[in-house]
């Protein structure tokens, strides 16, 4: 800390305003904070916008207080900045709002059921109980609820599922049975 101050006293008195330093540094703290934010609530990337306006503000407060600042946050930008992505991104990958993302990963109702029981399962036993279940249904004959287009809704042995039509359209109410289990999802045709 006394370093930075004993950088500002030098560049108060080289003509640099303490100001546009403070700016500089509050500009940097909020892209941090925005860009943080980016990773765990969906916004479509209004947020990292927000960001990126907040990082440019900064460097350009840097330069108003000093050349040599400017310079160097635009370095800190160039090499700190995908360092920091891409520690974000895997942090990310981890979060539930991932999960419920990347295809093939656990529902968020199976999450939440998961931690509801204090169960110590993984997501990937989870998974893999689900892939079970799943297959168990392979023969079962439902009927369609919603259209599949190809996706929509079966109901077989009284349990609404997720389907996937094997081919074409099915319409809603049209009797079917499960032909295959295919990336955590049931695929059916009409009987």
């Amino acid at each position: 800390m006394s370093w930075l101050l004993a950088q500002t006293a030098t560049n108060a008195g080289a003509g640099g305003d303490e100001t546009f330093f403070f700016w500089g540094l509050v500009l940097l703290g909020i892209a941090i904070v925005l860009l943080s934010l980016e990773l765990f609530v969906p916004s479509g990337g209004l947020i990292g916008m927000l960001a990126a306006v907040a990082a440019i503000g900064s460097v350009i407060s840097f330069f108003k207080y000093d050349t040599s600042w400017g310079i160097g946050a635009i370095c800190a930008y160039v090499v700190l900045g995908p360092i920091v992505i891409v520690f974000g991104f895997r942090l990310w990958l981890h979060s539930p709002l991932a999960k419920g993302m990347i295809l093939g990963g656990p529902d968020l109702d199976q999450i939440d059921a998961d931690e509801d029981d204090h169960s110590p399962m993984s997501p990937e036993h989870a998974r893999q109980e689900r892939l079970a279940q799943l297959r168990q249904l392979i023969g079962a004959q439902g009927q369609t609820v919603t259209p599949l287009r190809p996706v929509g809704t079966v109901k077989i042995n009284g349990q609404r599922i997720d389907a996937m039509a094997e081919a074409g359209v099915i319409d809603a109410g049209t009797p079917i049975v499960v032909v295959e289990v295919y990336d955590n999802q049931i695929k059916v045709r009409p009987l």
